[in-house]
């Protein structure tokens, strides 16, 4: 799901994590890796408005991360990744 959201946005430099535990990056420039900081500052806001709960992390503060509940089902990726698709939509 975060590979395809990848390949969507530019400002998705590097997804990355182990088992549930996801970090998106975000950058201003995928070559460069510039950190997104005031980007992902006003992502993470829409996040929550749109019912999820991420963190943010890294030196920069432009890295999302998010552990979901162990309960975790197959349809509630779904709902993640368009709400995720809605957040990212103007960058």
């Amino acid at each position: 799901m975060l590979e395809r959201l990848k390949a969507s946005h530019e400002i998705i430099g590097d997804v990355r994590g182990r088992g549930l535990m996801q970090a998106i990056e975000l950058v201003s420039d995928r070559k460069t890796k510039v950190p997104a900081t005031q980007e992902t500052a006003e992502i993470f806001e829409l996040t929550r408005e749109h019912g999820l709960i991420v963190s943010k992390s890294g030196a920069n503060k432009n890295i999302l991360r998010m552990v979901p509940p162990m309960c975790l089902q197959l349809e509630d990726v779904a709902v993640v990744e368009q709400a995720l698709t809605r957040c990212f939509e103007a960058y």
